[in-house]
């Protein structure tokens, strides 16, 4: 299932005594209602569509649906393909997510990882306590791993060490305050993978798997480098999105991807001498691309600098 990075949040705080806010289990419960409930069917044939789709018993599928019984990552996951929507729409307090939202400067960059099956997605958090192996297992739960923070639902790991993610959204947020670079990652294949990798390494990275994608995203972005994939599938190649990019931006950063360099030699130098653009071989590690991307970067700032003196 295709991941959605638009706008989908998260928030599962503690609720404080005496108020309204609804645990997480309750909010994937009430979403999972809301999308049932367009059918315009009796709660049996909810229960049954369940039955169905995740294998439940008829009390397993009636208990699911009153909130009595919890919810699984995976559950979740089956039901936003079978609905055509993001799993993490489900996992959204829709009446509440505009309030109390933290700032930005609370938030930290982090990897989330659903499952082996779902790879990787760059996140931002907002971290709870502290975890111990005796803790209620949270929903979410991070972990500080070398440089980098993880995010893993809470039943895949040992709770000590780590912390309770109490806010937690994969909509890259606005950079008026910061100062990482912003990169356009375009790849048919590896597009979230590569983007994670950046993030990890100090980045800010938007995937695109589709040119027709990253074309509509180029006026409302300010990009300040792009890792394109040179062969995007069929017989389409990287120049024609270069030449898209070069059309809106002429000094903006430009790497390329690819692993068979010898197979395209041609195009590629035509694209290296015409459009100024950088060549890496895949496979690479990512802390060598994303140094390579800051030293493209600082050298083209520094080139427009002495142009204007």
């Amino acid at each position: 299932m295709a991941k959605c990075y638009d706008e989908a949040m998260f928030t599962h705080r503690t609720p404080p005594t005496m108020t309204t806010h609804k645990d997480a289990n309750q909010i994937i419960c009430d979403n999972i209602r809301r999308h049932l409930e367009q059918f315009r069917w009796p709660e049996q044939q909810q229960a049954s569509l369940l039955e169905q789709i995740l294998g439940l018993s008829t009390s397993q599928a009636y208990r699911k649906l009153n909130g009595s019984s919890a919810w699984q990552l995976q559950q979740v996951e089956q039901l936003a393909q079978y609905f055509n929507v993001s799993a993490a729409s489900l996992l959204v307090d829709h009446e509440a997510r505009k309030e109390n939202l933290p700032c930005e400067a609370e938030l930290i960059p982090a990897i989330l990882h659903l499952n082996d099956l779902s790879g990787e997605a760059h996140c931002w958090v907002q971290l709870g306590e502290s975890l111990a192996d005796d803790s209620c297992a949270p929903l979410f739960m991070a972990m500080r791993i070398r440089d980098c923070w993880h995010v893993y639902p809470g039943t895949l790991h040992d709770l000590e060490g780590g912390f309770e993610v109490s806010y937690l959204t994969i909509r890259p947020p606005k950079r008026a305050n910061s100062k990482r670079l912003l990169v356009g990652v375009l790849d048919d294949t590896d597009a979230d993978l590569l983007s994670a990798i950046l993030v990890q390494h100090g980045l800010f990275a938007l995937p695109y798997q589709r040119p027709e994608q990253l074309l509509e995203a180029l006026p409302r972005e300010h990009f300040d480098a792009f890792v394109l994939d040179w062969v995007l599938g069929g017989d389409q190649n990287g120049m024609a999105m270069i030449e898209a990019i070069r059309r809106r931006t002429a000094h903006t950063p430009i790497i390329v991807l690819t692993g068979y360099a010898q197979q395209h030699e041609q195009a590629l130098q035509q694209a290296l001498q015409t459009h100024g653009v950088y060549y890496v071989g895949k496979p690479t590690p990512g802390s060598i691309l994303a140094l390579q991307i800051k030293n493209v970067v600082t050298s083209a700032v520094e080139a427009s600098a002495a142009a204007e003196a």
